[in-house]
This record gives C-alpha cells, sequence and structure tokens, in this order.
C-alpha cells in the first residue's frame, strides 16, 4: 500500500509560528488588525500577505539572522523523518508559511531534502519584498498555498494519504484525509465539524500511533457502555427527599456524572449527611437499577465485535463495583470482560489512575498496547494518568467542549464509531 504523509511546518515542524514571527519582527504598521481578519475568517491568508507586503521590510541578511534565531523543530521530527524514510512513505511538507525559512531550517538540522509546497518571498531594494504564491488555487484564491488542492493532486498516486496540522490552513485539507493527526485550532476544529481525527504533541506520539496496534480496551460503564442516567437520577431524589433538600432537575443532573457517588454527594450535603445519604441513594438504587438501566445503541454489537477481533476487553467504574457485575450479567454480556472493577473494589475512582493500572496488570499487557474508552473528563484523567490513550465519547455524560479542553487522543460522536476507528490504527 502507497502511503503519503502531507505535514504542515509552522507549529507543527517547527516549534513556533515562523510566519507569525517574521510578521512580529518585520511589519512597520498594524499587521495585527490584518492577521486578526484571517483568523476570524474575513480575508484569506493570500489577501492577508498581500496587504502585510506593503507594510513589511527585511533584508537578506536579516532574514537569514531571523531564521537561526528561531530554528527550533519539534524534538522527535528527524527521527520521524527516519521512519517514513523505513517504511516507505512518503513525506512531504505544506505550508502556508515560506519556503525560505523552512528549507534552511531543515538543513541546519542535517534533515536531508523533502519535498516542500509554500509560498515565497523575493527580495526588492530598500527591504521591500513581495511574496509569491505558486502553489495557490485560482478557483478560490483564499489562501497562499492550497493544502487541499495539492493532496487531491496527489491522491491517483496513493492508495492512503494522512495529514499532519495543527492551524487555521489545515482544515480543508483535513476534510480530504484518510487520516489525520491534529492538535491546536485543527484539533478543535475536526472535533466540532465531526471529522475524525487523532490527537498529537509531537511527532513521538505519531510515530507511536502509527505503529501500534490496540490488543485490550478498558471502558467505562455509564454513558459509554449503559444508559443509567434515569436510575441515578432516581436514587438522588431519594436521598434529597431525605434530607429536605430541593430536588435535582433532570436536565442538570448531566453535569455532576463522572465522578463517584460520594464526589456527586459533596455538591449538595455537609460531610456529615454524606454516608447515611448514600445509604439512601444505594437501597433505593438496589430496587429499581435493573429496570431503569439499558444498554446504550449498538453497544452490544460493538463488544461482540470487539471480541471476535480476540481484543481483551475490560470495565473500569464509578459505580459499585458490585452493580457494574450484575448489570453486565443482567444484559448477558459480562463473558466478554476479563475483568470488571469499579467503587468499592479497594481502588480509588477515578480521576485517580488506580483501576486503570489495575485493569492493565489484570490483562497482561503492557499501556501501550491499551486503550481507555470513556465519555468523561475523569476517565481521560484516569486514562492519562496511568499513561494509556484516551479514545472519549461524545455522546455521553459530558459535553463536547468540555472533551476538547481535556485533550484525548481521540474523540468519537459514537460508541459505534469504535471498531472502525481501531482499524484505522
Amino acid at each position: 500500500m502507497k502511503h503519503l504523509i502531507l505535514c504542515d511546518f509552522d507549529g507543527t515542524i517547527s516549534m513556533k509560528d515562523m510566519s507569525y514571527e517574521l510578521l512580529c519582527s518585520f511589519t512597520r504598521g498594524n499587521w495585527e488588525e490584518i492577521d486578526r481578519l484571517y483568523r476570524e475568517g474575513k480575508i484569506g491568508s493570500r489577501e492577508a500577505y498581500e496587504q502585510i507586503a506593503r507594510i513589511c521590510e527585511v533584508t537578506p541578511e536579516e532574514m537569514e539572522s531571523f531564521i537561526m534565531e528561531r530554528s527550533l523543530i519539534d524534538p522527535y521530527f528527524g527521527r520521524f523523518h527516519e521512519y517514513c524514510l523505513r517504511r516507505d512513505i512518503d513525506l512531504k511538507i505544506v505550508s502556508d508559511g515560506f519556503d525560505i525559512y523552512i528549507n534552511r531550517i531543515l538543513e541546519h538540522h542535517d534533515l536531508p531534502p523533502i519535498p516542500v509546497f509554500a509560498n515565497r518571498i523575493s527580495f526588492r531594494r530598500g527591504g521591500r519584498i513581495r511574496f509569491e504564491h505558486p502553489c495557490h488555487n485560482p478557483d478560490c484564491g483564499l489562501c497562499g498555498t492550497c493544502k487541499r488542492a495539492i493532496l487531491l493532486e496527489e491522491r491517483p498516486f496513493y492508495d492512503r494519504i494522512t495529514y499532519i496540522g495543527n492551524g487555521y490552513s489545515d482544515r480543508c485539507a483535513a476534510q480530504e484525509a484518510d487520516r489525520i493527526y491534529a492538535k491546536e485550532v485543527l484539533f478543535e476544529h475536526c472535533v466540532r465539524e465531526g471529522i475524525d481525527c487523532t490527537y498529537f504533541d509531537n511527532f513521538g506520539e505519531v510515530m507511536d500511533d502509527l505503529s501500534r496496534r490496540p490488543k485490550g480496551l478498558i471502558f467505562d460503564l455509564d454513558g459509554t457502555l449503559i444508559d443509567s442516567y434515569e436510575a441515578i437520577h432516581i436514587g438522588l431524589l431519594e436521598a434529597f427527599n431525605h434530607f429536605t433538600i430541593p430536588p435535582l432537575p433532570y436536565h442538570q443532573l448531566r453535569e455532576y456524572l463522572g465522578g463517584s457517588l460520594e464526589e456527586i454527594l459533596k455538591s449538595f450535603l455537609p460531610p456529615h449527611q454524606r454516608e447515611e445519604a448514600r445509604s439512601v441513594f444505594r437501597e433505593k438504587y438496589r430496587d429499581i437499577y435493573l429496570d431503569k438501566t439499558s444498554l446504550l445503541d449498538g453497544a452490544r454489537d460493538v463488544i461482540e465485535e470487539l471480541f471476535r477481533r480476540s481484543i481483551r476487553l475490560a470495565v473500569a467504574s464509578n459505580k459499585s463495583g458490585k452493580f457494574c457485575r450484575k448489570l453486565l450479567a443482567h444484559f448477558e454480556i459480562d463473558r466478554f470482560f476479563s475483568t470488571i472493577v469499579g467503587v468499592g473494589d479497594g481502588l480509588r475512582p477515578k480521576p485517580f489512575p488506580d483501576m486503570v493500572n489495575t485493569v492493565v496488570r489484570d490483562l497482561d499487557l503492557h499501556p501501550n498496547e491499551v486503550i481507555m474508552v470513556g465519555d468523561t473528563v475523569e476517565d481521560i484523567r484516569a486514562g492519562n494518568a496511568a499513561g494509556i490513550d484516551v479514545y472519549a465519547l461524545g455522546s455521553g455524560y459530558h459535553p463536547l467542549e468540555k472533551l476538547i479542553r481535556e485533550r484525548p487522543r481521540r474523540i468519537l460522536r459514537e460508541l459505534k464509531d469504535l471498531p472502525k476507528a481501531l482499524l484505522q490504527i
């Protein structure tokens, strides 16, 4: 299979946004207003560059000094480049910045020539410059370098195209790629638009992900595999009524879910009342939870498919471990899970990593071979603390924006997207 990786430069390979730094250093007017219009989508980068060229002055000597002072790249990029060579993966750079500093920085770091698609700078008398755009798209004209057009031109020659980027100019190309590694603006854009992407901080993580074949999955339970919203709400109403606390509206419960029952009660009751409240909740919950809990749509199919693929499955939940095991048995899917742990099993609840660490050991796998699947901030933090990747579900108890801020490895719209996502690894 012929594989191409198209990679952004500024803020992706380079640790600095070099074009932004260039404007900070050599423009003599109000370039910030031009930049604001670009970031708000009111003008494209090509128009922004045309306006900036009128107020920018730099000599070749000043440009060379500027580049060398900021010649800092991702510390893993050299190894990533070698990885691509070993795997016969073509690597090309697509940038809405300028080839003059891209090529010079790559050379400075002793990297062999890499094909670069970018804008150009020509120098004139008195420090005046001209921006040139050999890779623009005349049918659109917004960006100086049309990364989407470059990707589409390459498409007939490759079976798979992966895109790596971080910014505004990467958004159009990301819509056409087979696989996306994203951070910062691009990650947020893709998640909000429902474009599947993988978050990364550095190229070491990209290498690890490209090489990974997960052997184990740890699932959260509530909001991930089951819908127990009504049962939890009924139990809390019973506890609140016991202490004559105003009832919690049904729609407001979601913001408190994710933590353990103890964490939920902390928001409403003083310490001396919580133990009694837990007893009242559990007594009521015990009476109704089997009737008021259901498997989420597609959960059984997903579990059965992953099991057929010989992936080891487990559950780590902030629900009582006893209730977890009874619910999974009630739905006749407990046999698919090697380990089922929850609160009351002698482990601290998520976001502490205790449950996750224990399950990884029980599965007899390395953390790099395991993925945590959950729907809350607590799931993400627990997985991160345990050193495993987390796939968050945007369909669960915590809103999408809350999940985005935590930067899980991936955010899937629904649980049924999980089997396909794992095939892309």
